[in-house]
Order: C-alpha cells, then structure tokens, then sequence
C-alpha cells in the first residue's frame, strides 16, 4: 500500500509534549548571611518564569487494560463485505476488506489504523439484525462457519486488532429451541423465560406491552413479542450463559463482549431496568468470565444519564459502558456552536467514571448516521471527529461514519452496505444484488473515491486515529478546559504525565469564521518554554508562536490564528527537556 506522503511527513514532524506538574517557583539561593554594610537594593523584583522542567525518570508501566488506548471500529458484518456474491456481508469478506481497517504495517498511513473490532450479532438468527437469537455457539449461516469466525480473529490479530462480539444475553429469539421448550412446559426449560397465568398490569415506555399472549398464558419480552426474555436470576440460565461467554472466548478467540440492553437484565414489578439485582448480577457474570480469562472486556449498552451509565463501572458491573450523553452533546455542540455546555457535560462524565471507564462515540447502529444528523457538511462532521477522536474515553467509529454514510431511520436505512466504489450494481460490497440499496450520495461517499483525496473525510480520520496512536496525551491524557476569546470556540488541553507530553485541540464549533483566537489557561501542568509544532489543521490560516508558560503552569493569552467555519487545530507543545 502506498503512503500518504502529507500524513506521513505530518507524522514525521510532530514532537512529543513535555509537561510537568506545576509547583511553585524556587527563589535563587541567597548568599548566606547577608553583609549588613551592603546596601539594599532599589531594583524592581524580578516577576517569576515559568516552572523549571525537572527531568524525570522512565515512567513505569501501569498496567492497563488491552483496551485502555485502542480505537474501535463497530462493524456491521451483513453490510460490510460480500465475498460469494450473494449480496449479503460475511466473515470472508470481512477478512478480505482487513487491510482497509488495519493492515498491520505502521509505515503506512491509507488504512483507517483502527485498533479493535466490535462485531454486531454474528450468533444464528432468524433476523437480518441478529438481536434473536437461535444458536448462540454457532455462527449464523449467512455470514459463515464457527472455522470463519475463527480465521477472522487470527487475520485481525495478526494485524493488531482484537475483536469482542455482541452477547445478547437479556432475550432470546422466540424460535429458540429454549422457548419452545419453555412454552411447551418442559421441566428443564420451563422457568427459563418470565411467564403468567394473567396478564401484569405492566407495560414499557409509552405504555407498549411487554407481556405477551401465547397459548392462554403470557410471557415476558421487554423489546418486542419475538425476542421473549431469559429469566437470568435462574441459576441454571445464569451457568449456561457462563459457558457461552466462555466458549466465545476460550473455543472461538473473541476478547470480550458488548452486552446487549445490559441494564434490562432482571426486573422489580414494574421496576423493569436498572434493578439492584440486575447490578449484583453482572457484578458476577463479569468477575466469573474474568477469573478464568483475565482480561476479556465486559462492555455493556446502558443508555441512561451518565450518573446511571457510570454506576455499573464504579460498583464493578461492567469494565465499560456508552456515555449516550457525551455523545448527543458532542453532536450538539457542532449544531449549535456550543462549547460551554460541552465542558460541562465532559466534566460530568470525567469525574463519574474512573479512568479508561467509558466508550465514547457519536451514534451507533439504533440512531440517524452522523452525516444526516450534521445536515450533510462535511467541514461539521470533519469536527465532529475531531472532538471523538481528541477526547478522552475509549472511542467507537460506527462503520461508514468516515466516508460520510447517510442514513436516518428506519434501521435498515442506518444499517446499509459499505460503499466501495460508486459502481452498479454492487457498489464494490458484492457482485450480486446488495440485501438493502446502498444510501444516497453515494457517488463522493464510497472508499475508492476518498482514499487519495487528502482533503477527504476519510483521509481527516485516518489523521486523527494516527495522531492518537502515536500520542498518548490524546489517548489516555488528562483533559483540561483552555478559555477561548471567542465563546464559539472549543479549547482544551490533553496531557498525559507519564509521557511529558500535551497537546492542544482548539475548534471553531461555529458556521463563521473567527479571526485572532487565543487562548488562555490560569494553572495548569505545563512548563518551560515550549515551542509548538501544528499536527493537524483545516485552519485557513495559522500564527501559532510559541506560547508564554505562567508560573503557575498555565498559558497567558496565546494567539493560534484564524479559524474558518468548523475549523479545527492540533497542536503539540514541546519544553525542550530531553
């Protein structure tokens, strides 16, 4: 594969940051004992310099988690790519299309540089989603063979990436054998599903029926009739679900599962999501699957208020769950030119999490794709990038998203194939028919025409996925909020002590252009007199000059430039200390 030559030199040319913690400035050392007939001096006190940057030792490793600073890609496998034609995605495809996501070489820069996989349902089912499931140790036949899955997971760790699947563990699919079994009276099966004589006087959001009518009785399925419930607090569920998990990761290489509606697990009466019991039973689920393999990531969808969300991380519950907040603020902010209530929602989000707690994202597959949502403008969605791929969290790309795929719902027309080239009939997906049509705008959002265009969304993403490998202020640094001149303008600083290293991501969330930005930062970690080098840009125009570090750390007034309409700027900082 052929490198970009622009990213590379950008690559090439950005310098680590070096920062320290502040602390006050040491006076000069006096002279001992002062001689009481030297006159005392009438000069002005010279104001204090910026803190020394004391050299460090080699930070020692903190042991973090596999995922602490990878960037996940979720991937839809019906619709990424088709390799026997039938117009239907499958595993083959998926490891044909590897190199596109990663190809394993670090001296290239036209892979997106994806880390880790995050793989909807790939379990047996009789829907084109794959959220009911029938099998759940057998690999549905559309996309393949339990050998493919297989496959995939060695192709994908040979280039770095790690996968975790969709675990579907609140609902099974009504055609499930289990259900059948249940619904029939089978002892073994029969309390594995929530069932009753008459019908709770129960219903879900917006009073939808969650109980449903079956042969003069009724059964529990909180989502629709055909995805019935699992009665986890039976203890003969809960230890085949153990096993399940354990096959994923022990028979077939998964590293770990998203969990599907994870905070719906075990109801109260009409208490039907984040129960105390539902918390104690992930509590063991997780600590289970880890006991017999360290490591394997527990991620669960808890789309609830941050407060809610952060609960199941704090208390043990899952490694990870979706901050849904953060993700509609930063959409917001980008909309609206809002940056304040931006930094509010950030500072909620990082002090209830602890660190590498959270996945971060901009919509997934249940919501209007992020182009639409951003009214098609590519400079809004080029920012909207920036501020996942720049902050902190564990990021998730929705695949599509870095062409610019369209779609709003219903589902199907969120879940559309990947475009690959603008050709009919199979848009490079497949050779036959494609299972949906491909979005609308087609024409610029398909890989074949972004890949060599450096001012394309894909080449932006490519940059920012980069740039966050290589910086660990941007994967795993602290965030900082700077004070912009302008209240259009979003400026923070990401630092990270055990690398010496920060960098500041300044963005003009506006539809105008702002010219003489600066900006600010009363205390903070810097140091010394740091000169800056420009790692990312679609400013029109820059004057980045060296910035005056404060005793206390901080930043005093620091011009950066012009920034056009959605403009976004990344900048390193380097002391000079070794």
């Amino acid at each position: 594969m052929t490198s970009h030559r622009w990213l590379t030199a950008l690559l090439v040319v950005s310098l680590l940051v070096g920062a320290c913690a502040s602390s006050a400035p040491t006076e000069p050392p006096g002279p001992g004992t002062a001689d009481p007939t030297t006159p005392t001096s009438t000069a002005e006190p010279t104001p204090a310099g910026p803190p020394a940057c004391a050299d460090r030792p080699a930070p020692t490793p903190a042991g973090e988690a596999w995922w602490h600073d990878r960037v996940f890609y979720e991937l839809f496998v019906r619709s990424f790519a088709d390799s026997d034609g039938d117009g239907i995605g499958d595993l083959r495809g998926v490891i044909e299309r590897l190199d596109y996501l990663n190809d394993g070489d670090p001296s290239t820069a036209d892979d997106l540089g994806v880390t880790a996989l995050w793989l909807m349902p790939v379990a047996a089912s009789p829907s084109y989603h794959g959220y009911d499931v029938t099998d759940y140790r057998t690999i549905e036949p559309d996309y393949g063979t339990n050998q493919d899955f297989k496959a995939l997971v060695a192709a994908a760790r040979a280039r770095g990436m790690e996968i975790v699947v969709d675990l579907v563990m609140n609902h099974s699919s009504i055609e499930h054998p289990w259900f059948t079994a249940s619904a029939m009276g089978d002892p073994t099966y029969a309390d594995w599903y929530l069932w009753a004589d008459e019908r709770p006087a129960v219903s879900g959001p917006a009073g939808r029926p969650v109980w449903h009518e079956r042969d003069g009785r009724f059964y529990y399925g909180y989502f629709w009739e055909g995805m019935p419930d699992l009665d986890v607090s039976n203890a003969a569920v809960t230890a085949e679900l153990d096993a399940i998990a354990r096959f994923w990761v022990d028979e077939l290489g998964a590293a770990g599962f998203r969990l599907d509606a994870a905070r719906h697990l075990i109801e109260d009466g009409s208490k039907l999501e984040n129960t105390p019991a539902t918390f104690e039973w992930l509590q063991g689920f997780r600590s289970r699957l880890q006991a017999a393999d360290p490591g394997a990531l527990v991620l669960g969808e808890v789309w609830d208020a941050t407060s809610v969300a952060s609960r199941y991380v704090r208390e043990g519950a899952l490694d990870l769950t979706f901050d849904f907040g953060l993700a509609s603020q930063m959409l917001s902010a980008v909309r609206f030119g809002d940056p304040a209530s931006l930094a509010i929602v950030q500072e909620e989000v990082s002090t209830s999490y602890p660190a590498d707690g959270y996945a971060a994202f901009l919509t997934n597959h249940d919501q209007d794709r992020v182009f639409d949502v951003l009214g098609q403008d590519i400079a809004a969605a080029r920012q909207a990038a920036t501020l996942l791929l720049s902050n902190p969290g564990i990021p998730f790309i929705y695949y599509g998203e870095e062409l610019g795929l369209r779609g709003r719902k219903p589902d199907e027309r969120i879940r559309t194939p990947l475009p690959w080239t603008a050709q009919e009939p199979g848009f490079g997906f497949t050779t036959g028919k494609p299972w949906q049509a491909v979005a609308g705008g087609v024409e610029t959002a398909n890989v074949a025409t972004q890949t060599d265009d450096p001012a394309s969304l894909l080449s932006w993403y490519r940059s920012l996925i980069a740039l966050r490998t290589a910086h660990p202020a941007l994967s795993g640094g602290q965030l900082i909020p700077l004070q912009a001149s302008d209240p259009g303008v979003y400026a923070v600083l990401r630092t990270d002590d055990s690398t010496n290293e920060a960098v500041v991501v300044v963005s003009n969330l506006t539809d105008e252009p702002v010219a003489d930005v600066t900006v600010s930062l009363a205390d903070g970690p810097l140091c010394g007199s740091p000169d800056p080098t420009v790692l990312l840009s679609s400013a029109a125009s820059l004057d980045v000059t060296p910035p005056l570090v404060t005793a206390s750390g901080g930043l005093e007034a620091w011009p950066v430039g012009a920034l056009g309409a959605h403009a976004d700027l990344l900048i390193a900082l380097r002391s000079g200390r070794p």
